[in-house]
């Protein structure tokens, strides 16, 4: 009972310090042809201020809770130009201009921290027009270039993404890691999410870290060793079918969560038939879990594609039994499971796949 009222004490004091309202004054300069510039907190599209430009300079003021993140921008030909720091009292100057921050030291770190990767991201933008500007050019030489692209990108992100990482475990102790951390939740392991968000880092509890913790319980409800989680789905002929009438009853089965509106899902599946036939004699299994709206375009899909496992689905696309059961915010994605309903590996595709079962078969 004392544990539980010292811990109850401890959140109370929390939520009182969370809930600490803090002036800010932030002034800036652009370039002269903006009117006007915007400050959003949280990323809460409602929560925006409107403030007006004159040759090229602003002052703004408000209120917000303490350590909310301001994102400070205006609009321009191909998006909105922006830096983003955080509400924790001292005045704060801004130029949109070159990206430069100056205030407390940890808005400083940040300014300095996201001016330093601004080469890699310009060149990152760069690659995505020419890329999207090469698209539908049916020659060799588009296609080599295209596949080059591709290639110097992910070495761009890889770059960046270490950068960041880097940057979120020296700064554990201030929340500056949320300008950035709750975009890169898609490239981190259950490992590495786990290390960076753990209770003690100072940003662990702000409202910015809400989608990045979902991410990690959606993780950890498909590690392995984890059993599975009951579904209760439609199947096509709008019969009532639970997960557990194929999983946990002796043999492999893999859960594969998809849409036939997903591009990426439907490369992977010719994969996941390949395998199917390949070892369904032996025992394998495939129940297919569909993220789509559209009954229609759900069935054609199955049928297009020669998906003859079972496939279920309650058509509510991401709002479906799914997304929360196992935390799916990305498809495609599956599970391995055994013959007992543990979770023996996840997210296998392509040529993983294939081995993983040949390993099991053998």
């Amino acid at each position: 009972m004392r544990k539980l009222f010292i811990m109850a004490a401890v959140a109370l004091t929390s939520m009182s310090a969370n809930a600490q309202k803090v002036k800010y004054t932030i002034s800036g300069v652009v370039a002269d042809s903006v009117k006007e510039v915007s400050i959003v907190v949280n990323n809460d599209k409602q929560s925006v201020q409107k403030i007006s430009v004159a040759n090229g300079r602003f002052t703004a003021s408000g209120e917000a809770e303490k350590n909310d993140m301001l994102t400070v921008g205006h609009d321009i030909s191909q998006g909105f130009n922006s830096l983003k720091v955080f509400n924790d009292g001292e005045a704060i100057e801004l130029n949109l201009v070159d990206n430069t921050v100056k205030g407390s030291a940890q808005n400083t770190a940040l300014g300095n921290h996201i001016r330093a990767n601004e080469p890699d991201n310009v060149r990152m933008q760069e690659l995505i027009m020419e890329y999207y500007g090469l698209r539908g050019t049916d020659t060799q030489e588009a296609k080599a270039r295209m596949s080059q692209i591709q290639e110097e990108a992910m070495g761009i992100e890889e770059k960046i993404s270490k950068s960041n990482l880097d940057y979120i475990k020296a700064h554990r102790n201030d929340v500056t890691p949320l300008a950035f951390l709750p975009d890169m939740i898609y490239d981190l392991s259950f490992s590495e999410l786990s290390e960076i968000l753990s209770p003690d880092a100072a940003y662990y509890s702000h409202p910015m870290a809400a989608r990045p913790k979902k991410m990690l319980e959606g993780l950890r409800k498909r590690q392995p060793g984890v059993m599975f989680t009951e579904l209760v789905m439609n199947d096509t002929e709008g019969k009532e079918r639970k997960l557990s009438e194929w999983v946990g009853k002796g043999n492999y089965v893999l859960v594969d969560f998809w849409a036939s509106w997903c591009g990426p899902c439907r490369a992977e599946m010719p994969n996941v038939v390949a395998a199917y036939e390949k070892y369904h004699a032996k025992g394998f299994d495939v129940v297919g879990v569909s993220f789509d709206q559209k009954e229609d375009a759900w069935k054609k899909a199955i049928e297009q594609i020669g998906m003859k496992w079972h496939n279920i689905s309650d058509l509510k696309g991401w709002g479906c039994a799914a997304s929360g059961a196992y935390g799916i915010s990305s498809i495609p994605s599956n599970i391995l499971v055994d013959g007992e309903g543990k979770i023996i590996a996840a997210d296998l595709r392509g040529e993983a796949l294939q081995e993983k079962l040949a390993e099991i078969y053998k």
